[in-house]
């Protein structure tokens, strides 16, 4: 029961994904989309954390950031799937800062019990953009029943470019 729920939820991620990869952006949006890779860490449930996001954008400066977390616990398996909306303010030269949020779903499976959390993000970060590779850190303030706060760091890569 608990893996078709997770089977079920991971196939709608990825058909969600798949929409918003293959719909077109507007005029605005002509910049391509990036993907990537991060790692950081999670400092309230102390766990190392990897894993990978889209960036695809909508209009001038503002785009959708949907990512997925895998956590490192001691026992079971916990994810984290993110669906955020970034909006970027160019710092000079080829960086940005970027702040956004949007919602934030915890799993956790331990010895035959799991649960899912539904929560929002909010993230701040800086990032370069010169190039086809761009290093990013971020801040993601995750609010649930408790407040968790996730430090990561990673690139992104420019796709069709």
């Amino acid at each position: 029961m608990h893996a078709y729920r997770m089977n079920r939820l991971l196939s709608s991620g990825v058909a969600l994904l798949a929409l918003v990869v293959v719909t077109p952006a507007g005029a605005e949006a002509q910049r391509n989309a990036h993907i990537g890779v991060h790692a950081g860490y999670n400092t309230d449930v102390e766990d190392a954390v990897l894993g990978g996001q889209l960036t695809v954008p909508l209009v001038e400066r503002l785009e959708f950031y949907p990512s997925l977390d895998i956590y490192f616990p001691d026992e079971g398996t916990r994810l984290g799937f993110n669906g955020d909306l970034k909006y970027g303010v160019p710092l000079g030269g080829t960086s940005w800062f970027y702040f956004g949020g949007g919602l934030n779903v915890l799993y956790r499976d331990v010895a035959d019990a799991s649960d899912s959390d539904l929560g929002v993000n909010l993230i701040g970060g800086l990032e370069g953009r010169g190039g086809t590779v761009h290093p990013f850190g971020e801040l993601r303030v995750m609010l649930h029943d408790n407040t968790l706060l996730q430090l990561a760091g990673g690139v992104n890569i420019t796709l069709g470019r």
